[in-house]
């Protein structure tokens, strides 16, 4: 029984959202390690304008830079923001229960699918035994 090509494999979906979800974890913790790092050189930054006998041109291109870089910092804290339920659900008991869940489902998933894909009818009555 030949199935259309288009049909749908839910076990992709499965292992997209399975996807998302790690993604998650660790987009959290990049982007947390990337907003620290833009604190980092928003002091330095600070301390050349502080420190260094600037002329007024480097201290206008050393704003810039430190206004960039406040930008890229806020960028990240969000992205750290809207994450963060996520991940704290994910890194509870049940959000670890329900991963391991989607995981199990997605093998059943798969198995299932490769069985669909190579199953044949075997008729019960023989032909030669057909009225």
């Amino acid at each position: 029984m030949p199935k259309p090509d288009d049909s749908p494999k839910f076990s992709e979906s499965i292992s997209a959202v399975i996807r998302i979800f790690d993604n998650a974890v660790k987009d959290l913790e990049w982007n947390d390690q990337q907003a620290l790092k833009m604190d980092q050189l928003t002091q330095d930054y600070l301390h050349s304008l502080e420190l260094d006998m600037l002329s007024y041109s480097d201290r206008a291109k050393l704003a810039t830079k430190l206004s960039r870089c406040r930008r890229l910092r806020r960028d990240h804290k969000d992205m750290v923001m809207s994450l963060a339920p996520l991940v704290d659900f994910l890194n509870s008991e049940r959000g670890k229960r329900m991963m391991k869940d989607l995981r199990e489902t997605l093998g059943q998933t798969r198995k299932i699918e490769k069985y669909m894909e190579t199953r044949k009818y075997y008729p019960r009555i023989p032909e030669t035994e057909r009225p």
